[in-house]
């Protein structure tokens, strides 16, 4: 019986683990800043809350309440709002963002072109004021 001299190689496998565990280790973790100076944006997309009192535009209208159109057809909705700037299909419901001004609306629709059953708010640019649904629709275009 021969027997070969024992050798430093390691299996195949632990090589490959060792190169795994060398590119995560250069990844950074979510929550870390990028690098010095530099801050990474966290989107937020919060729901909007129903106002006792309606936020009231410079002209002194406000727009109509969410809970308004929570389980009515996407079509009341767009009568205030006008067409969407994106619809996406989610498996059989829809995700829909209107842009108004300096702010933006997103719907869930379910089914797809049928009743609404979520809306929120969130600024038109990154940073900017969140406003209340009924700020959004009472603006001018």
């Amino acid at each position: 019986m021969v027997m070969s001299p024992p050798t430093l190689a390691a299996p195949r496998w632990a090589m490959g683990l060792w190169v795994l565990i060398g590119f995560l280790s250069a990844c950074e973790t979510p929550g870390a800043p990028a690098s010095e100076g530099m801050t990474v944006p966290s989107p937020e997309r919060q729901e909007v809350p129903v106002a006792d009192a309606p936020v009231i535009d410079n002209a002194g209208t406000p727009g109509p309440p969410p809970t308004l159109f929570i389980g009515e057809a996407v079509a009341a909705l767009e009568e205030i709002t006008g067409a969407p700037a994106l619809v996406r299909r989610e498996g059989p419901n829809e995700f829909r963002r209107y842009d108004k001004g300096a702010c933006r609306i997103y719907a869930i629709v379910m089914p797809a072109g049928g009743k609404v059953a979520k809306l929120s708010t969130g600024p038109a640019i990154a940073g900017g004021e969140k406003l209340p649904f009924e700020q959004c629709t009472a603006q001018a275009d």
